[in-house]
């Protein structure tokens, strides 16, 4: 169990196409390509902390271009997406301002 909502692994590109059916080598390509990709597994939506998200990504090293997303859904299934690293960051980072901005204007209008 994570307490913010998802968890972050490194896996070597072929073992993630062995694991995951769902997940194929065009998709892989598209996004970037490479030998090892990140893994970002979203275990709980309502939970996830995007500032915390956005500070991890921006921690990798070691030449990552590939992201492979893997939410849970209610029924338990997992769905994928596989993307550009950079992608996510930027995604992750602009989801984090938003979220910042909207709190802001609550704030403002309770005392206004």
């Amino acid at each position: 169990m994570t307490t913010s909502g998802y968890t972050i692994d490194r896996e070597i590109v072929d073992v993630l196409l062995d694991q995951e059916p769902a997940i194929s080598v065009e998709a892989i390509r598209e996004a970037g390509g490479g030998l090892v990709a990140v893994v970002l597994h979203v275990e709980d939506r309502r939970r996830l902390k995007l500032r915390a998200l956005a500070r991890d990504l921006l921690r990798l090293r070691g030449g990552f271009q590939v992201a492979a997303i893997s939410v849970r859904g209610t029924d338990g299934h997992r769905d994928w997406a596989v993307v550009p690293l950079d992608y996510l960051r930027g995604l992750a980072r602009d989801l984090t301002d938003l979220q910042q901005q909207l709190h802001l204007e609550a704030v403002l209008r309770r005392r206004g």
